[in-house]
């Protein structure tokens, strides 16, 4: 087992408005919200106290669509420091060019994904207006992943049998919801470490089962199981510290709210 040593993603809504078939979230079993105010300050405490080589604010969900996008960007990079990177993944759809202008001040980086081209291509051209664009992802054809085997997909990624950066870096997600997964592609939240209201740093992760179907290499051994039961999912115990009073939600002074909106695209 290994120790948390990074708040690696944080997922500020586990909502989207597309059902891409290689992507898990349209069979996602866990409920689909918005983080709410004093989760996402929490999260970003722990990530401020266990900082990683980056900080993610894309989940399994469409971040943009969060009613405060705007503002916990901001609170993002507050939290971290100016020298912590902040990259977000989008399906561009709702990053218009008064978003794009309104987050450029933190430096994020952006990549969008080609989901759909249409909607991807003005997105991308304001992020490059803005000076925050990271690059362009059509991964579902050319760098193809099956999310550890929950979907029906082809795996081409370069990326199979390369190390896991997950467990052994202890690295850990944070859900919508303030749980901690293992990892990114812990779409049903099968097997949670704790949550943000728990001590994060002294909590422990270690390989689950998902990691048994993963084209990356986990890079340790699995526990043995009974015959006939498949791999024992290690679960490590944590405990309770209650609300941390310190924590304060703050309104970020920017110049653009976003209010999510729009039509779903099927």
């Amino acid at each position: 087992m290994f120790p948390i040593r990074a708040i690696h993603q944080i997922e500020m809504t586990s909502r989207c408005q597309l059902s891409c078939k290689y992507c898990a979230h349209p069979k996602m079993a866990r409920p689909k919200i918005d983080m709410d105010d004093l989760t996402y300050a929490k999260a970003l405490l722990w990530a401020r106290q266990l900082p990683g080589p980056e900080l993610n604010l894309a989940g399994i969900g469409e971040s943009t669509m969060h009613p405060e996008f705007v503002r916990n960007v901001f609170l993002a990079r507050e939290a971290v420091g100016p020298d912590v990177p902040l990259i977000l993944a989008t399906n561009g759809i709702l990053m218009t060019r008064e978003m794009a202008l309104a987050i450029a001040p933190t430096r994020i980086r952006v990549w969008v994904s080609l989901h759909r081209p249409e909607r991807a291509g003005p997105a991308v051209e304001a992020l490059k207006e803005a000076g925050i664009i990271a690059g362009v992802s059509s991964d579902a054809a050319i760098e193809a992943v099956d999310w550890a085997g929950q979907v029906k997909w082809h795996v081409s990624t370069h990326q199979k049998g390369m190390p896991c950066p997950w467990v052994k870096n202890g690295r850990v997600f944070v859900l919508a919801d303030g749980r901690l997964a293992r990892c990114c592609f812990d779409a049903t939240a099968e097997d949670i470490i704790g949550t943000v209201d728990d001590d994060v740093s002294a909590l422990k992760t270690a390989p689950y089962r998902l990691c048994s179907s993963c084209h990356l290499d986990v890079g340790v051994s699995f526990p043995s199981s009974p015959a006939g039961t498949g791999l024992t999912v290690q679960v490590t115990s944590h405990r309770q510290t209650g609300r941390p009073d310190s924590i304060k939600t703050q309104e970020a002074q920017v110049p653009y709210r976003h209010v999510a909106g729009g039509t779903s695209v099927p």
